[in-house]
C-alpha cells in the first residue's frame, strides 16, 4: 500500500490515478472529502485530515510500503514560512513514527541551494529533514510548471500582456504537472529509486516564447513584459496577495535571473518528460469548450 499527500492535486492526483492502474492498494490523503472523489472513484482509500497534524499523517502512513509527500501551499493560513514549517515539519515526523521505508517527496530545481530563492528555500529545508529519515527517498526535482501561467490567463488573455520579473533571455526548463505525477509514480513503483530525480519538461523556453505559443494555441495573440520589481510587488499585493508571499515569488524569480536555478543533470532521456507547451496548452481549450 502506498499513501500520497495531496492526492485531489495536480500531481497527487496523476499519482494516484498511475498507482491504480498498475493494481497497487493507496491511501489518498487531502483536506477536503469531495476532492478526493475522483481518487476514490480510482479505487483508493480517501482519507481527509489536516496535513498541520503529526498525529493524523502518522495514522495515515501507518503500514505503507511507500509514500508520495509534498508540502502544499495554503494562501489561507497566513505566514507561509511558518506554514511550510508547520507542514513540513509534521510530515518528516509522520514519516519517522511510521518507519515508511520508501518516500517519493516533491522538490524542484534549486532546492540545492540554501539561500536567496524564494520560495524554495522551504524546499531545501524539506529535503534538509527528510535526508534525516531512516528511509530510501526520492527527491523530484522539477522546472517551472506550465500551470504557473494559470492564475495569470483570464488578465493575459483580456490585456494581450503577461507581466512578470523573469527577464527575456533566461531560458527555463518547463514541465506539466502531469509528467510530474509521472515520475512521481515511476519512482514510488522502482523499489530501487533514490537520490534526485530531475523532471525538466520537453524544452527550456524564455518566457517571451512560452507567453507567445501559449497564446497562439489559444487564439489569443499574446506577448511578454518584464516589470520592475516594485511594479510587480505593488500589482500582486493590491490583487490581494499576502505581502510575504509576493516577497518569495519576486525572490524565486530573481535566483532564475542570476542562474542559481538550474539543471545538474543536464537534459538528457531521462531528465526529459513527453508533454510540450503546445500539447498542456490544447487541454485548457478542449476543457474550456466541454
Amino acid at each position: 500500500m502506498i499513501t500520497v499527500l495531496g492526492a485531489s492535486g495536480n500531481t497527487g492526483g496523476r499519482v494516484v490515478r498511475r498507482l491504480r492502474e498498475a493494481g497497487v492498494p493507496v491511501r489518498a490523503v487531502g483536506r477536503d472529502a469531495a476532492r478526493l472523489a475522483d481518487a476514490a472513484g480510482h479505487g483508493a482509500e480517501p482519507v481527509v485530515g489536516d496535513i498541520t497534524d503529526a498525529a493524523f499523517l502518522t495514522e495515515a502512513m501507518h503500514g505503507a510500503d511507500a509514500a508520495y509527500v509534498l508540502m502544499p501551499l495554503d494562501l489561507a493560513a497566513g505566514g507561509y514560512r511558518a506554514q511550510q514549517e508547520q507542514v513540513g515539519g509534521a510530515i518528516a515526523a509522520a514519516l519517522a513514527a511510521a518507519r515508511v521505508p520508501r518516500v517519493v517527496a516533491l522538490s524542484s530545481l534549486g532546492a540545492d541551494v540554501e539561500r536567496g530563492t524564494g520560495f524554495l528555500e522551504t524546499l531545501h529545508e524539506q529535503e534538509r529533514r527528510l535526508r534525516a529519515l531512516d528511509a530510501q527517498v526520492t527527491f523530484l526535482r522539477p522546472g517551472l510548471f506550465f500551470e504557473s501561467f494559470l492564475p495569470s490567463l483570464a488578465a493575459m488573455q483580456a490585456t494581450g500582456v503577461h507581466h512578470d520579473t523573469v527577464d527575456p533571455d533566461v531560458v527555463l526548463p518547463m514541465v506539466a504537472t502531469a509528467d510530474v505525477g509521472d515520475a512521481a509514480a515511476a519512482a514510488l513503483l522502482d523499489p530501487t529509486a533514490s537520490g534526485v530525480r530531475e523532471v525538466l519538461g520537453a524544452e527550456d523556453v524564455t518566457m517571451p516564447d512560452a507567453v507567445a505559443r501559449l497564446g497562439g494555441v489559444l487564439g489569443t495573440p499574446l506577448r511578454y513584459e518584464r516589470a520592475p520589481d516594485d511594479v510587480m510587488r505593488g500589482v500582486l499585493v493590491e490583487a490581494g496577495l499576502p505581502a510575504d508571499l509576493v516577497a518569495e515569488q519576486l525572490a524565486m524569480n530573481a535566483a532564475f535571473n542570476r542562474g542559481v536555478v538550474r539543471s545538474h543533470a543536464g537534459r538528457t532521456p531521462a531528465t526529459t518528460t513527453p508533454t510540450t507547451l503546445e500539447q498542456w496548452a490544447r487541454t485548457l481549450v478542449s476543457t474550456a469548450s466541454a
